[in-house]
């Protein structure tokens, strides 16, 4: 059986998603995009696909909806199209919005929420995954294996965990980036090093040391920092630095500094 797959919305999120189903013959996928260079981009990169401007026709209760379009813009867009998605299943990927706002929309309950993260546009993603008890398991086991063809799967036992996945999950992405920076400034400044050597060293360090845990994933990462970190040597003393100056603690602040600002976007959202 071929199940329909609508994306309203054919942005990056979306695109990575269905890049990774376009020749998988389980689903038949369309993609809703108003603009027209974003659409004739897409159908001419996936001629398997449909791309329209709009919604013409009403989704039956065996399709699914791929809400993948930014959060303010939701309300206006799912009212727009109200009449003709209320029996299918939808599936949203917008930051923020609660099921109960989405439902409220839509007069559908049938919403899973879901958060992937960045880099699904690389197939190295993180997807958390709420499906509430309406929700039949073969409908859950279906959309977690969408999700898969861009990374992992966290399910969520509550709607709550997705924000709450969020600054682990996603900002934290940026967190490393940001730590990263500092390395390639102190390489820079204190010791020499060129611009672009400090860019070159520390990427790879950063993909070297994911895939030193990648290739090792019964040991912890405590016990690998350790490993690397000998009594009374070099790395000792820098982390010895981050003890001093608590960066734990900074770093609990950043992540809680993050979910707060996330309940209120969620406000102001819904």
């Amino acid at each position: 059986m071929t199940t329909k797959l609508v994306f309203l919305g054919g942005g990056n999120m979306a695109e990575a998603i269905f890049a990774g189903l376009v020749n998988n013959s389980q689903f038949a996928i369309e993609v809703i995009q108003r603009n027209p260079e974003k659409a004739a981009r897409l159908q001419n990169d996936y001629p398997s696909i449909k791309v329209n401007p709009t919604l013409d026709y009403k989704l039956n209760q065996d399709d699914i909806l791929l809400l993948a379009i930014k959060p303010q813009q939701a309300k206006e867009a799912c009212l727009a199209i109200k009449n003709k998605i209320h029996d299918c299943l939808v599936v949203s990927v917008m930051a923020g919005l609660s099921i109960a706002s989405i439902s409220s929309w839509i007069d559908n309950p049938r919403i899973i929420r879901t958060m992937p993260n960045t880099p699904s546009s690389v197939a190295q993603g993180i997807t958390a995954i709420f499906a509430p008890s309406i929700i039949s398991a073969q409908e859950q086991q279906l959309i977690n294996l969408i999700f898969s063809t861009i990374g992992i799967v966290y399910t969520a036992q509550t709607e709550g965990e997705i924000d709450k996945i969020v600054p682990l999950s996603s900002s934290a992405i940026g967190f490393v980036y940001y730590f990263m920076e500092g390395f390639i400034s102190a390489a820079v400044n204190e010791f020499g090093f060129s611009q672009q050597q400090a860019d070159v060293l520390i990427r790879q360090v950063v993909s070297g040391s994911s895939a030193l845990l990648s290739a090792n994933p019964d040991i912890s990462i405590s016990e690998q920092r350790a490993r690397v970190t000998s009594k009374k040597g070099a790395t000792e003393q820098g982390v010895l630095t981050f003890e001093r100056e608590k960066l734990h603690e900074i770093t609990k602040q950043a992540m809680q500094n993050c979910y707060l600002r996330i309940l209120e976007m969620a406000k102001e959202f819904n």
